[in-house]
């Protein structure tokens, strides 16, 4: 029950951020000529916004519960939540006694917070470098040749990308749902609580196979709804690399013995790439 409740936590968490932020332009706009007619919405908001940030930091607390991801980030995100609902009870207090400058540097500060614990929030559910500044574009790159492809290690450049692009947002570092991660191989073979990932052996039965090619509705599909999905010949090449022995060393594609058909598979999935260029 308390970890159904916590799932409501993503909804309810919006609503303090955007009665926060509307609070904010609003009294700058009250403070202009002509802005004091404001000061009745802005009370009703900042009234609002005291049982949503409540809502939301109980939630929070439940969804923490799942126990699945990174501690250090879950410990500051939790904590600057508590802090936010708490401070915006006493800027209540503060703006029910009159003072108005008091309490327009309380909200900045509340603003302050609720940017640190936003970013501890994306954080949690995207990857730490969610909210980071954005990084300059790899060079480009060109398909890799058949010739090339057959000589690269196949796990190392097709598998685990395919993992880091649509897994290890849910099963890394910083998120273990299900206790399992994605990230390395050695966590990859240990598996999580449903068990080791490619037992019973082939793509069709195993824990693996068998979550990929569940309906897309199905709570146990993976990637879960809502999440980029996999490719059909990407989920041909997965399934075929399992049926392969599920190979996680330097193996070459070449001592894999792939078909045509896979090989098409894997250069239609865009999995591979030559050299960048200069």
């Amino acid at each position: 029950m308390i970890e159904f409740l916590g799932k409501f936590h993503p909804l309810f968490v919006h609503l303090p951020i955007g009665f926060l932020l509307l609070l904010g332009v609003l009294e700058w706009l009250a403070v202009r000529p002509g802005g004091k007619e404001l000061n009745t919405a802005n009370r009703i908001i900042l009234l609002l916004t005291i049982p949503a940030s409540i809502l939301s930091v109980l939630c929070g607390w439940f969804l923490a519960t799942a126990g699945e991801y990174d501690a250090t980030a879950l410990f500051w995100h939790r904590w600057l939540g508590t802090a936010i609902a708490l401070a915006v009870i006493l800027l209540w207090i503060i703006r029910q006694r009159g003072w108005l400058t008091l309490y327009r540097r309380g909200l900045f500060a509340t603003l302050v917070l609720l940017a640190i614990a936003s970013h501890y929030g994306g954080s949690l559910t995207h990857g730490r470098d969610f909210l980071s500044w954005p990084k300059s574009r790899p060079a480009k790159s060109t398909p890799a040749t058949t010739a090339q492809l057959l000589e690269q290690p196949f796990y190392g450049t097709v598998m685990q990308p395919i993992f880091d692009k649509y897994c290890v947002s849910c099963h890394g570092a910083d998120k273990v749902k299900g206790g399992l991660r994605l990230d390395t191989v050695e966590h990859l073979l240990k598996g999580g609580e449903s068990g080791a990932l490619f037992e019973p052996p082939g793509a069709e039965k195993s824990l693996l196979g068998s979550r990929l090619i569940l309906p897309e509705d199905d709570d146990d599909h993976m990637p879960p709804a809502g999440k980029p999905q996999l490719s059909p010949a990407q989920l041909t090449v997965i399934k075929w690399w399992i049926d392969a022995g599920a190979k996680t060393d330097e193996t070459k594609l070449t001592d894999l013995k792939p078909t045509p058909e896979i090989l098409q598979s894997i250069q239609a999935a865009g999995l591979a790439s030559a050299t960048d260029e200069k």
